[in-house]
């Protein structure tokens, strides 16, 4: 009994240490297996790629080059592409170029785990967003943006040449611009006058790109611009000529003008007419006047040019040139005239001898009667005429020009 006793005891801390070690071992094996799974966990984790930076965003002018960086680590064997957003066009995979754009390359420099995507001479369809992309099971993916910048410029083809029009119809100017960004346009007159919109609407400048005018009158006449800017030199603009037609008109200031025989009297008459109108003169008789010695004509241009002073000078009057004259103004849109009547004022003149000093009446009167080249006729014993009081005998000549002189010699002492 004792030894079956003693048995039993030794056989219970047996079990109890084999249970121990077995409960350890299962623990222990948990643990490895929870450490390897920790560990493999780990090791994928750090060799999934990452991005090291973001892609920054670029604006450039048309025609420059441009860069996009995209910095990715732990690449492994995925891929890299470079892909055009807006396009949907993949332009680059790895260090191939797949798009057939010459203007786009690819670098790669390993050292700084960098891959580049060039584009050179950029155009304004390069805009929009440029995407790095790595080829992991959910795609990595980060975004530059690219803005080119294009200087404003009119599109001719699509914008308005020269305008005619009416007097009382409407007009609409187009112009037609482009640019990136998008250009502001807007009208000026040339002139720095006010654009009359509408009866209700005058400004002096005027945006957007098509511009109407109500109802144009010949005060809307002129050249006109427009003026595209975006911000970005140069600003350019392009010049309209808006041309108004309408039939002549004209103003006589006096149509009644009086003036005696001898003398010269000028004969106006203002005229308004586009296109041009073709002004002449007439006598009553329906006779073209030209410019001779008789008459001078001249046509004065106004501002604006659609004016005209007409004016006709009749030099020397005579009884033949009294009477009525026609002012007549002609275009393609219509005709009209103005006359104007001179009539006599008053008798001829008179003729009246030059003031003259007495001092050079003696000397003329002196010449007449010593002048050795005149004929003697028989004379008279006169006394010489002179300034001083000594007189001397000379042979006076019987002449009409020295009685003339005389008489007006002595005239203030006979009245």
């Amino acid at each position: 009994m004792r030894d079956t006793g003693s048995s039993n005891c030794i056989l219970e801390p047996t079990m109890n240490t084999m249970l121990t070690k077995r409960h350890w071992f299962l623990s222990a094996i948990k643990l490895w297996l929870l450490a390897s799974v920790v560990q493999h966990a780990q090791g994928v984790m750090s060799r999934d790629p990452i991005f090291l930076a973001e892609i920054q965003n670029q604006t450039v002018s048309e025609g420059r080059n441009v860069r996009f960086a995209c910095r990715v680590d732990n690449l492994g064997t995925h891929k890299v592409a470079w892909i055009h957003y807006e396009n949907s066009a993949i332009l680059t995979v790895s260090s191939h170029v797949i798009t057939r754009n010459e203007r786009i390359t690819v670098t790669r420099d390993k050292h700084q785990k960098t891959f580049y995507l060039h584009i050179n001479d950029v155009r304004e369809t390069d805009t929009g967003k440029y995407m790095c992309q790595i080829n992991t099971a959910s795609a990595m993916t980060i975004a530059g943006y690219l803005t080119v910048v294009v200087p404003p410029d009119i599109v001719d083809q699509e914008s308005s040449g020269d305008v005619i029009a009416q007097e009382g119809n409407d007009i609409k100017l187009r112009c037609r611009a482009r640019g990136s960004p998008k250009p502001t346009v807007t009208w000026k007159r040339e002139d720095g006058q006010n654009i009359n919109v509408n009866k209700s609407t005058t400004v002096l400048e005027y945006e957007g790109e098509v511009l109407r005018l109500s109802k144009v009158s010949r005060m809307d006449m002129g050249a006109y611009l427009c003026i595209a800017s975006n911000g970005h030199p140069p600003i350019v603009s392009k010049r309209i000529l808006v041309s108004v037609d309408f039939p002549p008109m004209l103003w006589i200031p006096h149509q009644l003008i009086g003036s005696a025989r001898g003398k010269t009297v000028v004969l106006e008459c203002f005229t308004e007419a586009h296109p041009t109108s073709l002004n002449y003169w007439t006598r009553g008789d329906g006779n073209m006047i030209y410019d001779s010695d008789k008459y001078h004509i001249e046509n004065r241009i106004g501002n604006p040019e659609y004016k005209i002073h007409m004016l006709l000078t009749v030099r020397y009057l005579t009884e033949h040139d009294f009477g009525t004259y026609r002012c007549v103004a002609k275009n393609p849109r219509g005709e009209t005239d103005g006359t104007i009547k001179i009539y006599d004022s008053g008798p001829p003149p008179t003729t009246v001898l030059p003031l003259t000093t007495e001092v050079e009446m003696f000397e003329i009167i002196n010449k007449e009667v010593e002048d050795p080249l005149v004929v003697q006729e028989p004379s008279l014993n006169l006394p010489a005429v002179g300034p001083s009081s000594a007189c001397r005998r000379l042979p006076w000549r019987m002449d009409l020009r020295v009685l003339v002189a005389a008489v007006y010699l002595l005239r203030d002492h006979i009245f």
